[in-house]
């Protein structure tokens, strides 16, 4: 399946404008971003659920935070969950699996900018990320070419430290993802019947 072209108004200028100015009003009026950027990453989430049931995705790419990785785990920069998939220790361990059963890529990207460097090496058909609110808002800008299906952190000791995710989140990504993928595989093997 070739990639369909993804249309994001984050490739238009002035969207980008509008919504750097609307974030820096909020901020000096005293209020939070957050509400705008969940509206933002959910208003984009459903747009990208719509590519997807028209145009599927062959390749998926899984990026988390650094701050998602504990102290246990031996994950490098740009690292594969593949040295996950034995370990129970935490919710990567999780992913891991799920991310093999759907046989997608799943890496955890240690800065912001190594994950945008990997989705554009590799370019992916769709990325699957989990990160802080203003990173969901970078991720959007950066590579708004690439559909990317996105979700805040779920919790946080503190500030980039053992932050938590939900993996049934990214499973339900997952098989929405790959729901097309496996559609077109199960009519070819039927054609062959």
């Amino acid at each position: 399946m070739s990639p369909a072209p993804y249309r994001s108004p984050w490739r238009r200028r002035v969207f980008v404008l509008a919504v750097t100015a609307a974030r820096s009003l909020l901020t000096r009026a005293g209020r939070s971003d957050e509400p705008l950027v969940r509206r933002l990453v959910a208003a984009n989430n459903r747009r990208v659920a719509r590519h997807l049931a028209v145009h599927g995705a062959a390749t998926v790419l899984l990026i988390l935070p650094r701050c998602v990785k504990r102290g246990c785990c031996r994950i490098d920069n740009g690292g594969s969950l593949s040295a996950c998939l034995g370990c129970d220790s935490c919710d990567l361990g999780e992913l891991a699996r799920i991310a093999d059963r759907h046989r997608v890529e799943a890496l955890v990207a240690f800065r912001s900018h190594v994950a945008f460097a990997l989705a554009r090496e590799r370019r992916p058909d769709l990325i699957i990320a989990t990160a802080c609110e203003d990173r969901l808002v970078k991720a959007l800008r950066s590579v708004p070419e690439i559909p990317a299906l996105l979700a805040p952190l779920t919790g946080m000791e503190r500030q980039c430290v053992n932050a938590s995710f939900e993996p049934a989140w990214f499973a339900a990504q997952l098989r929405l993802a790959t729901a097309a993928r496996e559609a077109s595989h199960d009519a070819r093997a039927a054609t062959r019947a």
